[in-house]
């Protein structure tokens, strides 16, 4: 196409494209200041609801030097063309031929998405660009906007699909329209056909606008979307992640640590509270001798690393195996049979049972004063009923303290205390094992004793306020600690609508509330096949700075904005 015809049509975008003067250097120079800053589409061509469109290109002009490669994967055009396209670069302009005739009185949208890299120092756009032109005289005006609400939403893609009537399948079929979201996890998706839409947030690991399961994050929409004459918009079509796991967890690796033990190693975290020696035997292929373990525990495992002890000595010149079932994963995906080979280790195992760790489940090991339950921890396995007779919980004047002890594994109890305790106060935990033998024969003589501290009052927060919406869903508040921490608190609203968090570790937090349509106590993602919705969640603004002594009130999560 001819320049001057090319001048004619540019125009500079409007609204959307907000210009930042910058330095066009492809290098920092020497001893300066890290570059951060990152790359802006200054201009585009057509400009954003252009009619009557015929040229055979679009152009784009960048802020600096971008990657051209980075730039070339991340154009996405809506509907889909059939030859590939043809990249011109000038400078910081991007000149995008089209190889095929573009459909008459069509409307095509464009999106660049935050892949996009300067050539400085690897920077990525902080947003995604989006506009629409029409090679007829009249343009679709659909528009779907919304938030990933995710710790690292950059780069998730939005997989729009025109169903009317007809279920998508991201695993086989790409998307009419396509979206990316930048850093502040928002997106826009906007010249959409009237019609019905399933949306899909996609982190697509292979950038190949399919859905993986068990690879891709997948975000579900909530609720159905229509676009007709009358409603054009929808805003807020907000999405969470998940992982879809159904894949069964593996034993990786198996070591006999002495003639009692083995250590296993999972390929993932499994659900230990599941797991018992029940799920191993021992066998000898060549005698066909089976040993069934007696215990199962964590103890001073690393990370997938778990134990189980037998009594019974395996010779060496025999073959063993170690044959495992229906491991649960997190997700309750349940292992096959498996069969692991090890080395046979017959050294006398000698460590003698020890506490490895007795503390409360509070900030600086402490004993909630009102629901007070102890961890202990032993590095290796001992009866449950030896913690039941031999454990005493008393006060500083040796007053005893019932309680009741609940097994998480066979090296790891914890001790439920029947009744409330003094704030801010010590207490004595002793087990006395004088006496007792562990599985391997090593005689413990010792008299354990550990002293714990409860909480008070004075060293909580708490939150109140309102959740307004306009039906009766059974709905839930969730606070979540906006560090990097895994703690988070989980309430029903009353009948009013209202909820109060009383006591709340201080922190930051994010509060957030979901209408539990199923009523089964949890948030549910949906799912793609049976296409099921998601339930539908709200954020609070604002992140919570919770302080001890000072409890927030009249935080309102708003389903109705």
């Amino acid at each position: 196409m001819a320049k001057n015809s090319k001048s004619i049509i540019r125009i500079l975008a409007v609204a959307s494209l907000i210009l930042f003067p910058r330095c066009a250097n492809q290098q920092a120079p020497g001893g300066g200041e890290v570059d951060t800053v990152p790359p802006l589409i200054k201009e585009i061509i057509p400009e954003n609801g252009t009619v009557n469109y015929h040229e055979d290109y679009f152009e784009i002009t960048f802020s600096e030097y971008v990657d051209k490669r980075s730039v070339q994967e991340a154009v996405f055009i809506s509907p889909a063309l059939q030859k590939p396209l043809k990249y011109d670069w000038s400078g910081k302009t991007l000149t995008v031929y089209f190889n095929d005739t573009l459909k008459a009185n069509t409307t095509y949208t464009v999106s660049i998405g935050t892949d996009v890299k300067d050539m400085n120092n690897g920077n990525k756009m902080a947003e995604s660009l989006t506009f629409a032109f029409s090679t007829g005289n009249k343009i679709d005006k659909g528009k779907i906007n919304g938030q990933i609400y995710d710790p690292s939403p950059e780069g998730v893609m939005i997989f729009a699909y025109q169903t009317n009537g007809r279920e998508a399948d991201p695993t086989k079929q790409k998307p009419d329209y396509v979206s990316q979201v930048g850093k502040n996890g928002n997106y826009s998706l906007l010249g959409l056909r009237e019609g019905d839409y399933s949306i899909f947030a996609i982190r697509d690991k292979f950038r190949d606008l399919l859905y993986q399961s068990n690879d891709d994050g997948l975000g579900v929409q909530s609720r159905k979307i229509e676009l007709n004459d009358k409603i054009i918009e929808y805003e807020n079509i907000d999405f969470f992640l998940t992982l879809e796991d159904s894949i069964a967890p593996k034993i990786i690796n198996v070591i006999m640590k002495d003639r009692n033990h083995l250590q296993i190693e999972f390929n993932e975290p499994v659900d230990s509270s599941k797991i018992s020696a029940d799920n191993f035997v021992l066998f000898d292929s060549t005698t066909n001798k089976k040993v069934i373990p007696k215990y199962f525990f964590k103890g001073e495992g690393r990370q997938n690393q778990f134990y189980t002890a037998f009594a019974d000595t395996l010779e060496k010149k025999e073959s063993w195996v170690l044959i495992s079932k229906n491991i649960p994963d997190l997700k309750n995906n349940l292992s096959r049979d498996e069969k692991n080979t090890f080395a046979i280790k017959n050294d006398r195992d000698t460590l003698a049972l020890r506490i490895i760790k007795s503390a409360g489940l509070l900030p600086g090991e402490k004993v909630d004063y009102e629901e007070p339950v102890v961890m202990l921890i032993f590095n290796d396995a001992i009866e449950l009923s030896a913690v039941n007779e031999r454990l005493a919980v008393q006060d500083a004047k040796g007053n005893k303290i019932p309680f009741k002890v609940e097994r998480n594994d066979d090296a790891s109890y914890s001790i439920r205390l029947s009744e409330i305790l003094k704030q801010n106060t010590d207490y004595i935990l002793k087990l006395d094992l004088k006496n007792y033998s562990d599985l391997s024969g090593n005689k413990i003589d010792s008299v354990f004793q550990n002293k714990f501290s409860t909480s008070s009052e004075l060293d909580f927060s708490g939150v109140s306020g309102t959740v307004m919406m306009n039906d009766t869903t059974q709905t839930y508040v969730v606070l979540e600690a906006a560090e990097m921490l895994k703690r988070t608190y989980k309430q029903k609203i009353d009948a009013k609508k209202n909820f109060d968090f009383k006591k709340v570790i201080p922190g930051k937090y994010l509060a957030w509330s979901f209408k539990d349509k199923n009523k089964n106590g949890k948030y549910d993602f949906g799912t793609i096949s049976p296409f099921k919705l998601s339930e539908e969640f709200k954020y609070y603004p604002d992140t919570l700075n919770l302080r001890a002594r000072w409890p927030v009130g009249g935080v309102n999560i708003d389903f109705q904005k």
